[in-house]
């Protein structure tokens, strides 16, 4: 048992890691949950003061009547926006924030478990075991890189709004989610080629013992 799973050994490594992570990071959030929710709350004030400064602001150097000013101002108040006008999942970019942030626990949850149980499923198939270590790789770095996207987004959600924040941070979520799209396509292939014989034709010798 020790040898199936040796190659794959590092990505299950960072799969326990992940899980870990989670846990962590749930402890966290439920013994700062008020003083993390109450930052998230002064942000948005701040930025819904700051973009009304700027709609009036606006109005004011376009000539716009008092009548005229007060309909966007109450709009304004009317839901929650950014300084660029984006609107609130929620109705409230605080409550947005600590939902993404809950996100990212449930994601270091629930990727820790996946890529454990898709590594082992990867270690029994009869890929040659340069590979096996290859998908010990992506497997375990997506795994370990998606849900801190979702962290790191829920702090820049109050300032930046819900499409800002994700802006930000698709340096992160895209190759996160390339390399486990990838991992699993490829998995779903070996599969594939093991369930038909293909992977017995000298074609794919160079994948497959």
């Amino acid at each position: 048992m020790n040898s199936i799973i040796n190659p794959v050994r590092h990505g299950l490594i960072m799969a326990v890691m992940a899980l870990l992570s989670g846990a962590l990071w749930a402890g966290y959030m439920a013994t700062q949950h008020e003083a993390l929710h109450s930052t998230f709350e002064a942000q948005e004030a701040r930025t819904q003061a700051h973009s009304q400064l700027q709609m009036d602001q606006h109005a004011h150097s376009a000539g716009t009547s008092a009548g005229h000013h007060d309909a966007p101002v109450q709009t304004h108040n009317a839901g929650t926006h950014t300084a660029g006008g984006q609107h609130s999942h929620s109705g409230s970019l605080a409550k947005d924030s600590m939902q993404r942030l809950l996100r990212g626990h449930i994601h270091f949850m629930g990727l820790g478990v996946l890529t454990a149980a898709l590594l082992l499923i990867t270690a029994f198939t009869s890929l040659k075991n340069c590979w096996k270590r290859v998908l010990g790789w992506t497997f375990g770095i997506g795994a370990l890189a998606y849900p801190p996207a979702w962290i790191l987004m829920g702090f820049r959600t109050a300032e930046m709004g819900p499409a800002g924040a994700e802006a930000s941070v698709l340096w992160l979520f895209g190759p996160a989610v390339g390399l486990l799209l990838a991992s699993m396509i490829t998995l779903l292939f070996v599969m594939l080629l093991e369930g038909t014989k293909l992977n017995q034709k000298k074609l794919f010798s160079w994948a497959f013992d």
